[in-house]
């Protein structure tokens, strides 16, 4: 049996206590007297059967699968789904071990998704797989008297010459990438030199300004020595004999 139920027979007088997390099945000769809930309870005669099943929250963990995706990629993966028991009455009467057939059938759901999907497919949508999972497993989980609160795909492994594979062209993606941003950046650069260069050529007024900020950020900076000179001689000769 799974390791949420547990089965004692009272003897008659015995005394036994149901936690509130619990709730426990009771026979007598075979036959399904009702329900038991938290609480302390004591029975009288003989015949009695109790079956305390555990409704708390509990994972199931399926590790180790390997399945072909729809290109014949094989990848193994692992499963983790989180599952309560929702009918005590209803999973006793479905199956002598419903942990397993939640089992089997969290692989078939898994073996559907995976052989719909090419394996980059697979991959690039892996996060929405536990999503995926879920109404496939529900009315399965419901009729063995479980709910599957949530199921996600924890791991996933190539092999080895794909992954190989798929490091090269992420890498080739990257770079692409880096090159791609460096041009747009320098586009940038020269777009914004052309707009500048076209303001001071329409405004010279512009050209005066920036000659002016600039002799004032480098004079306030300290240790730096500047000179001011006329280049053009006609105009040194005048500023002389002034």
């Amino acid at each position: 049996m799974t390791s949420f139920i547990t089965i004692f027979q009272p003897a008659p007088s015995f005394s036994f206590v149901i936690h509130d997390h619990e709730i426990a099945l009771h026979f007598r000769n075979g036959s399904h007297l009702g329900v038991l809930t938290s609480g302390k309870h004591r029975f009288w005669t003989a015949g009695h059967e109790v079956k305390r099943v555990d409704t708390r929250e509990q994972m199931i963990l399926i590790q180790g699968q390997e399945l072909l995706t729809a290109d014949q990629v094989a990848v193994k993966l692992s499963v983790v789904a989180v599952y309560r028991v929702a009918d005590a009455l209803t999973m006793h009467r479905a199956s002598a071990d419903p942990l397993a057939v939640l089992y089997v059938e969290i692989q078939l759901a898994l073996r559907q998704i995976v052989a719909a999907e090419n394996a980059e497919a697979f991959l690039q949508l892996k996060s929405g797989h536990g999503a995926r999972l879920l109404p496939l497993i529900a009315d399965r989980a419901a009729a063995l008297g479980l709910k599957v609160d949530r199921i996600d795909i924890r791991d996933v492994m190539l092999p080895a010459e794909l992954k190989r594979s798929y490091m090269a062209v992420l890498q080739q993606r990257q770079e692409s990438s880096a090159v791609l941003e460096k041009a747009r950046s320098e586009t940038a650069a020269l777009r914004s030199l052309a707009n500048a260069a076209k303001l001071m050529r329409d405004n010279p007024e512009l050209l005066s300004l920036r000659y002016l900020q600039t002799i004032q950020e480098i004079g306030t900076s300290v240790g730096n020595t500047l000179v001011l000179g006329l280049t053009d001689s006609e105009k040194l000769h005048a500023a002389m004999k002034s």
